[in-house]
């Protein structure tokens, strides 16, 4: 609704639903919500990573406001507890133990609701193409990441042992070497278990559909800057269209934003998806992208 018809300026929200609109490609209809424009997935995810970063920051609080509790108890004994500073810390400390836990929660429940929405979403068991060193890489993608995380639960158990055992006879530089590490551990677990998850479901989709040549490519971002999300469109020879969101992955699909004709592959269904692009002049091998469908694949004539 324009403008003009309602007699009202439009909101921010309801420009870029326009907007999109808009700068839809021929024969592709926009997947919307009545709430802001935006397809249902694409909310759930948008909130999912804003709980997945409210976790990581009382992951991070926790582990430091922890680390000064340490310290103090190391450096004063007991009767440094029930100081100001002691109940500060401690304070901290619980309060962001749990934002951690509820956020980590509920980032886990909209997970749930994502893979509700997408189930009847799928591509064609039938005229997928078979390429078999794209398809084993997101296996060897997977083995890796778990490879990742087994190595960061050991890193950080060994450090915390450290610590705990060699706390009277640290120096200030080993201490921020072990903290440091814990730190790393705390994120770098729970990145690669989810990694290691998600390219392994994407392999096995990836296996049951095989691999859709695309005919065009559209990448555009959110508002969110370089490191928000994409949302990538997709149309392929037979007039149909999809459109895809990228999810959180050190693959990320921002560096194409504005190219429209690139040679790309689409594979595996609903909420475990990858676009396969081109490298581009210096590399020839393809490249992989995580992403999840906002919708079925809708042809011109639906």
């Amino acid at each position: 609704m324009t403008e003009e018809r309602t007699g009202r300026p439009m909101t921010r929200r309801q420009r870029r639903a326009a907007h999109l609109r808009d700068s839809a490609p021929p024969g592709h209809e926009a997947a919307s919500s009545p709430a802001d424009g935006r397809h249902p997935v694409e909310i759930s995810m948008w909130r999912r990573h804003q709980l997945i970063c409210a976790a990581a920051a009382g992951a991070l609080g926790f582990l430091v406001f922890g680390v000064m509790l340490w310290g103090g108890m190391n450096e004063y004994g007991r009767s440094w507890a029930g100081s100001t500073e002691f109940v500060i810390d401690l304070t901290a400390s619980s309060a962001s133990a749990v934002l951690g836990v509820v956020a980590g929660v509920a980032a886990a429940r909209q997970g749930r609701r994502i893979r509700r929405f997408a189930k009847t979403t799928w591509l064609s068991r039938t005229d997928g193409v078979a390429i078999e060193a794209a398809t084993r890489r997101l296996r060897v993608l997977s083995r890796n990441a778990g490879r990742f995380a087994a190595f960061w639960a050991v890193t950080f158990l060994v450090a915390g042992t450290s610590v705990g055992i060699g706390a009277g006879v640290f120096n200030g530089f080993q201490a921020a070497v072990h903290f440091l590490a814990m730190v790393v551990a705390v994120f770098a677990v729970p990145m690669n278990a989810a990694a290691a998850r998600g390219w392994a479901k994407r392999h096995r989709a990836v296996l049951e559909t095989g691999w859709h040549p695309a005919k065009w490519v559209t990448v555009r971002r959110e508002e969110d800057g370089f490191l928000g999300p994409a949302v990538i469109t997709v149309g392929f020879e037979d007039g149909s269209t999809i459109e895809l969101r990228t999810v959180e992955s050190t693959y990320r699909a921002q560096h194409k934003e504005g190219q429209r004709l690139l040679e790309a592959w689409v594979g595996g269904t609903a909420s475990s998806m990858v676009v396969l692009f081109e490298h581009g002049r210096w590399r020839r091998d393809a490249y992989p992208v995580p992403v999840i469908a906002l919708g079925a694949r809708v042809h011109s004539h639906d």
